[in-house]
């Protein structure tokens, strides 16, 4: 797990502060710190050519836990859910499946028996839009069917990936041949 951690740069993300501010922010947890830059932009910055240094906090781990104003800078910029990751971060509970990309997430998923992706859908918000989705299914049906024809993918498009991993083979057979007796009639 270690080489999840690159250059022991456990968070590194940037924004525009909410409106009507229009500060770019910075924010980077590390290992042993947490750094906060703020770009300060106004309308006067802009029309000149003046240039002003980022302000910048930088603090251990342990002092951003009970540095309340800090904390509120960061729920203000990122969110509730955004401060709750960065104080379990300091805290030490590193979340590595935030950083592996969905489209890896599914491909492992796909792997899963069907009983194990019902799990998982139980699990929490993401992992219930994970197991529904239809690059899922699209993977478990291309794993699992013997074929997967050019009209099976037509008529997955239009009912879903899921729906067709589920539906019986002679209904998927006749929901098929209706589907082209309407686009050979039209």
């Amino acid at each position: 797990m270690a080489s999840l951690i690159e250059n022991g740069v456990l968070l590194d993300m940037s924004s525009q502060a909410p409106a009507p501010s229009k500060d770019y922010i910075n924010l980077k947890v590390t290992l042993e710190t947490v750094e906060w830059r703020v770009w300060k932009i106004s309308p006067r910055c802009l029309k000149s050519d003046i240039r002003i240094a980022p302000t910048e906090i930088k603090c251990s781990t342990d002092d951003f836990l009970h540095d309340s104003d800090l904390q509120g800078e960061v729920k203000r910029v990122f969110g509730e859910n955004m401060l709750t990751y960065v104080i379990g971060l300091c805290e030490g509970k590193f979340d590595f499946l935030h950083r592996i990309k969905d489209s890896l997430q599914v491909y492992i998923a796909s792997y899963l028996e069907l009983e194990d992706v019902a799990r998982m859908a139980q699990v929490n918000k993401h992992f219930k839009e994970l197991c529904d989705s239809d690059q899922l299914w699209e993977h478990i049906v291309e794993r699992l069917c013997d074929t997967v024809t050019p009209d099976m993918k037509l008529y997955a498009q239009e009912v879903g990936w899921k729906q067709v991993f589920f539906m019986d083979k002679l209904q998927l057979q006749k929901q098929m041949r209706r589907r082209k007796q309407v686009s050979d009639a039209s």
